[in-house]
């Protein structure tokens, strides 16, 4: 599905001729040939700097998997994405990029401490939520510049693993330790423990936490996060 889409996207500026809500719905049902799909606008919104032209979302499903795509339309002509050179890149991932913003807000506003480990606690310096996992190899990398990324921003941890149900128990087993003490160092010290490849633990973690992770998880990455680690500014969270 998601090579055909990725085809389609190419043709998109070049065969569409007309683009309301409903010609782009059909257009792409006549276009993308996977059995059963179902195609919906659910989002339709005034490019940013852009007169004339909108940004509409719509998301492709086949019943088991699904995904959104963006494309901008003005007129009778249809763009995969458009480059500002004023504001120095793609329209489209800033647009993107405000309306991740905007979900996470709501969501972020309401978490619980219990789902957050913060470090450093610094009014003068701007806070990062991190969205991580231990057995990412990247976040792996992230958290090996950590002590020096705390002399510059506060950080909060929210753990969303995409891995192995291991990647849920050690976020799991990182949340209660951390709980348990107070100190920057004593935490980063836990979170260096299971992010290592080579950790063993013996502690049994019953299926009802890990579920707890697989919400945290599956909440976020409803609101659009596509991989980790994602990094993001608190203030944006809290607008």
């Amino acid at each position: 599905m998601k090579k055909q889409i990725l085809w389609f996207v190419a043709l998109l500026s070049s065969t569409l001729f007309a683009a309301t809500d409903a010609q782009i719905v059909e257009h792409f049902k006549s276009t993308i040939q996977v059995p059963n799909i179902t195609i919906e606008v659910v989002s339709r919104k005034k490019a940013d700097g852009i007169e004339g032209m909108d940004f509409v979302t719509l998301n492709l499903s086949d019943g088991t998997r699904s995904q959104k795509l963006s494309i901008f339309t003005k007129d009778d002509l249809i763009f995969p994405d458009v480059i500002s050179i004023k504001h120095g890149g793609s329209i489209k991932e800033m647009m993107e990029m405000a309306e991740l913003q905007k979900n996470l807000s709501a969501l972020y506003k309401k978490e619980e401490k219990k789902n957050v480990v913060a470090l450093g606690n610094d009014p003068k310096k701007e806070t990062l939520v991190v969205f991580t996992d231990p057995e990412c190899p990247y976040c792996r990398q992230e958290l090996m510049q950590i002590e020096q990324r705390l002399t510059t921003n506060n950080i909060k941890l929210i753990f969303t693993p995409v891995h192995a149900r291991s990647s849920l128990e050690k976020s799991v087993l990182i949340y209660n330790e951390s709980a348990k003490v107070k100190s920057d160092a004593e935490k980063i010290t836990i979170l260096k423990k299971y992010f290592d490849e080579a950790v063993s633990y013996e502690q049994k973690i019953s299926d009802q936490e890990v579920g707890r992770i697989e919400a945290l998880k599956q909440k976020y990455f409803g609101a659009g996060i596509k991989g980790v680690p994602f990094m993001v500014r608190e203030k944006e969270l809290l607008k």
